[in-house]
């Protein structure tokens, strides 16, 4: 196993997918233990980075993949082993932050879907255009975040009866907007 130090986005720039395993539990972060925490730390690491310009990066924490065979133009798939909370979690900020950006009309929303969605020939587009392929429970959900394109549209899909994790992050972070 080789270590490599890498930038959230250099994980999710290229064509290729990140592929949650079945004997992975859900989607389970919540506000207080996880998301407010990690939002604190973005929010710190971009201030830091304003002041410092050539500061320490942030170390997010490990994340285990093992690369899976692929064939012709099928993308490349990775299972998730650890990491698949952090990355879930990274795909939901960067869509809600696509969604901010795009209702001011910054360009940098379509730089934002460029690290959500696959693009080009793939075999199985509707499964591989997606960054991140959660598990059956969390996967609806997720990818009603990813292609909503809006928090309107994300509430439109989704009634408020019985909140998920992932209508709540995305709830969160649009609120900071």
């Amino acid at each position: 196993m080789q270590p490599h130090s890498r930038s959230i986005f250099d994980l999710f720039d290229a064509k290729k997918r990140y592929v949650v395993p079945l004997f992975q539990r859900q989607y389970v972060w919540n506000l207080e233990d996880q998301w407010a925490p990690l939002w604190e730390d973005i929010e710190r690491k971009f201030t830091l980075s304003i002041q410092e310009r050539n500061g320490p990066p942030h170390f997010i924490g490990a994340i285990v993949l093992d690369q899976k065979r692929f064939y012709g133009n099928e993308v490349a798939k990775h299972l998730i082993i650890d990491g698949q909370q952090r990355l879930t979690t990274f795909q939901i900020f960067l869509s809600a932050f696509r969604d901010v950006c795009n209702s001011y009309g910054s360009p940098y929303g379509e730089e934002c879907q460029s690290y959500l969605l696959n693009t080009g020939v793939m075999i199985n587009e509707e499964v591989e255009m997606y960054k991140v392929w959660p598990t059956e429970v969390d996967r609806n959900q997720f990818k009603d975040i990813i292609d909503s394109g809006s928090r309107k549209e994300l509430e439109a899909r989704h009634s408020r009866g019985g909140p998920h994790q992932l209508d709540r992050l995305s709830e969160i972070l649009s609120d900071e907007s």
